[in-house]
């Protein structure tokens, strides 16, 4: 465990929508009875399972905790939904298509690059099906109402939420944890890595038109107008300082510190020194405060 547990033993509901099992999370008591509801997605990275992400769950339900405990006022209840990504978990399919290139044929997933934009498209594209449907599984009588929705995810799960907040106007916060807002900064990367060129057959034009057309570094993102999808939105960005992975330096800065959210919007980032691709135990606690400070307490 990475966590000690502070807070009471979250409750946990699973629903199961059009064949998507959602685990929906929440701490008993934590406010008055119909009280309105935040809800947040909570994204697991590549080859990782809604079920493995218990222990951040947890740890974001400990944090919260802490902070409701000194607040004076009246805070939201704070409810958090984990499923699994497309091809993953209980929804895999074909274990191959989440591997990445390598030279060993056995290993190797030529459709790399194809595959995991799908994944992360797909998966993005699940939190707004959602969106329209949770509050009927989870309230069916009407008890509560969901005040907010917001993203959070790490790696694959990270590059997810960067394209759900550029494509969906309902998730005004969000927590990208060593991830990419940019597919290809981060992908013609790998592909120089293994000599491989940016283009047929591991990136076909169709893969190439889709991302410029749809990923998050395709938006006019630096604009201070209504064309730009991140104004006014509330962004937390955490990277580790020493991720070969998903490294902070080719793979999201460039994009993260021109990203203009306007005089409504937030923009931290925390890139903690000696720490590589993982969501760590400081990251679970600026995480949790971040989700406090903009969305429980404001």
């Amino acid at each position: 465990m990475l966590f000690a547990k502070k807070a009471p033993e979250p409750q946990r509901q699973i629903f199961v929508i059009a064949g998507i099992t959602v685990n929906v999370y929440s701490q008993p008591k934590a406010t008055k009875p119909g009280a309105p509801v935040a809800v947040m997605f909570l994204l697991h990275g590549r080859n990782g399972s809604a079920l493995k992400m218990g222990e951040y769950v947890n740890g974001i339900f400990d944090e919260v905790h802490a902070h409701r405990k000194k607040y004076d006022g009246e805070a939201q209840d704070l409810y958090i939904a984990t499923f699994d990504q497309r091809n993953h978990g209980k929804r895999l399919v074909d274990k191959k298509a989440n591997q990445g290139w390598f030279d060993d044929s056995e290993q190797n997933n030529d459709r790399h690059a194809i595959d995991m934009y799908a994944i992360q498209t797909g998966t993005a594209q699940d939190v707004s099906y959602l969106i329209d449907f949770l509050p009927s599984y989870l309230f069916p009588n009407d008890e509560r109402t969901i005040s907010q929705f917001l993203c959070v995810g790490k790696s694959l799960g990270g590059h997810a939420t960067w394209i759900v907040l550029r494509n969906e106007p309902r998730i005004k916060i969000a927590v990208p944890i060593i991830a990419c807002p940019d597919y290809l900064a981060l992908m013609s990367r790998r592909a120089k890595w293994h000599k491989l060129p940016v283009g047929p057959p591991y990136f076909p034009k169709a893969l190439l038109d889709l991302i410029h057309r749809a990923d998050p570094a395709a938006a006019p993102y630096t604009t201070p107008d209504a064309s730009n999808p991140f104004l006014g939105k509330k962004i937390l960005v955490l990277s580790g300082q020493d991720d070969k992975k998903v490294p902070w330096a080719t793979a999201a800065k460039d994009f993260v510190e021109n990203l203009n959210v306007g005089k409504h919007g937030v923009k931290e980032v925390i890139v903690e020194p000696g720490v590589g691709h993982e969501f760590s135990p400081a990251m679970v606690k600026e995480c949790a405060r971040f989700v406090w400070q903009h969305a429980l307490a404001a």
